[in-house]
């Protein structure tokens, strides 16, 4: 997907902002929402909100833009949300504007790979000013995803959460789920192929950008820009390796675990149970078998 306009030929004008956003996030949400906007508004840049109405809203919406519409669109909530907007557009039948983002959700990894951190003003700023970055992204069952898919634990995690606790506690859901899963969860065994290569794994990620759960790193050489997959292999299965893998990422060091193996590739196919769950962009988008490879469309983003 070709970027519609150089920063250069947008610079001498506002950019016209439409903004997606799911209404059935938090007050704090809103809160943050509401002054984000005002602060586009403030450097003169034109702004519709649209609030979806139904789950495929945010979808809907973006394939049916044009650059006639809108200079930029910004999608306004957690990694999902930035998921259906980015498959909109992408599936779109004519050239679309730039994706930009208001990270409110719980992990908010896409804001942590691109640098977009900080208050309303700083994100405002991005919305009104920043620059254009094409990125490729990844697909996973005919589903597109942009930072990650993930089989195993972490997707039997994402399938179970509680999300009427996801939205009054935010992360704290998802530590309670894998505290609670990593005592019952059987484990199964995967087979992974990477580019061809064969491998057995009990979780799989396989990763388009370097983050995961956050500001946490998984896979140190992942890059957006790039038209390929880190995949992180996790080879050993049971609760106390779910912590141990756990407090590893968060110290930065799992890349480094012996018993954890990165795989540079371009096609993946992974098998065990059929029907396992696929997370991507931390919402399930598919089942086992999976084939997830890189896509040949790329969507353009809105970076700081």
């Amino acid at each position: 997907m070709a970027c519609p306009d150089t920063p250069a030929e947008t610079a001498s004008r506002p950019r016209r902002v439409l903004v997606i956003y799911n209404p059935t996030a938090g007050q704090w949400r809103r809160r943050k929402l509401a002054a984000t906007l005002r602060a586009v508004a403030a450097l003169g840049c034109p702004v519709t909100l649209h609030e979806t109405t139904h789950r495929g809203d945010a979808e809907a919406t973006a394939r049916a833009l044009t650059q006639e519409r809108c200079d930029v669109v910004v999608a306004a909530g957690g990694d999902g949300t930035i998921n259906e907007v980015a498959n909109g557009l992408i599936a779109a039948p004519g050239p679309v504007p730039p994706l930009a983002i208001i990270p409110l959700g719980t992990a908010n990894v896409l804001a942590q790979e691109i640098g977009l951190r900080g208050s309303p003003a700083a994100i405002a700023a991005a919305i009104a000013g920043g620059q254009f970055l094409d990125v490729h992204l990844g697909l996973a069952n005919g589903r597109h995803f942009i930072m990650m898919a993930g089989v195993g634990f972490d997707a039997h995690v994402v399938a179970n959460v509680d999300l009427a606790l996801k939205r009054t506690t935010g992360k704290l859901a998802y530590v309670w789920e894998t505290l609670s899963q990593a005592l019952r969860y059987g484990f199964p065994q995967c087979r992974v192929t990477v580019d061809g290569r064969a491998f057995q794994a009990f979780s799989v990620v396989v990763c388009n950008g370097r983050h995961y759960g956050g500001p946490f790193v998984a896979a140190p050489r992942a890059q957006l820009t790039e038209p390929r997959f880190e995949v992180c292999l996790l080879k050993k299965g049971g609760w106390r390796h779910v912590l141990r893998y756990g407090l590893a990422l968060v110290l930065g060091r799992l890349h480094s675990l012996p018993d954890v193996r990165i795989e540079s590739g371009r096609d993946v196919r992974i098998e065990a149970e059929d029907g396992l769950p696929v997370q991507g962009d931390g919402d399930i988008i598919a089942a086992l078998p999976a084939s997830i490879s890189v896509s040949d469309k790329t969507v353009t983003l809105v970076v700081p």
